[in-house]
């Protein structure tokens, strides 16, 4: 806060803008009724002490932005950290619902062979016959002669099926 000049301090004591405006009139009418250099020399200081006032008043009013400003920046904050704090516990009791879920569902964890087995369809414990009947279909159906437009493709699916029976059948043996 700034010092304020003395003068200042009992003009901005006085309370509301009327009287303000009546002092100021009858600060004017009695320079009227003064001789002329006494008026133009009282005038001069009543002049220096206006802007001396204006300047403190400007400067009032600046704090009072600055300060106003610094709240509503503050009460942006609060109000951001309680939203970030409303979003954490949702966070917690989203991540506590999901161990929840883990642990209720009772997944068994899948063996290499069953996850193999999984991804061809066919059960770990499905027949050798089953086996070959699938391989069939499987190059039958993912066969790039079969699927002229997406030839790169259908070769890479084709591939990684053969892969994958190949595999059963390594492990079977």
């Amino acid at each position: 806060m700034t010092a304020l000049h003395p003068i200042a301090i009992r003009i901005l004591s006085v309370p509301g803008w009327r009287l303000r405006v009546w002092l100021l009139v009858i600060i004017t009418v009695t320079l009227a009724c003064l001789p002329l250099p006494i008026a133009g020399l009282v005038l001069w200081i009543v002049g220096l002490l206006g802007m001396t006032l204006m300047e403190t008043i400007a400067v009032m009013i600046r704090e009072q932005h600055q300060a106003q400003r610094r709240l509503e920046v503050d009460r942006d904050l609060r109000e951001q950290a309680v939203l970030l704090a409303k979003r954490d516990a949702q966070i917690a009791a989203l991540k506590a619902d999901l161990v929840r879920a883990h642990s209720a569902s009772n997944v068994r964890s899948e063996t290499p062979e069953q996850c193999l087995h999984r991804k061809v369809g066919l059960h770990p414990g499905a027949p050798d016959f089953l086996l070959i009947a699938a391989r069939r279909a499987y190059r039958m159906a993912l066969h790039p002669d079969r699927h002229a437009r997406h030839a790169r493709q259908a070769h890479k699916r084709y591939l990684q099926a053969e892969a994958v029976f190949d595999e059963i059948e390594r492990m079977r043996s």
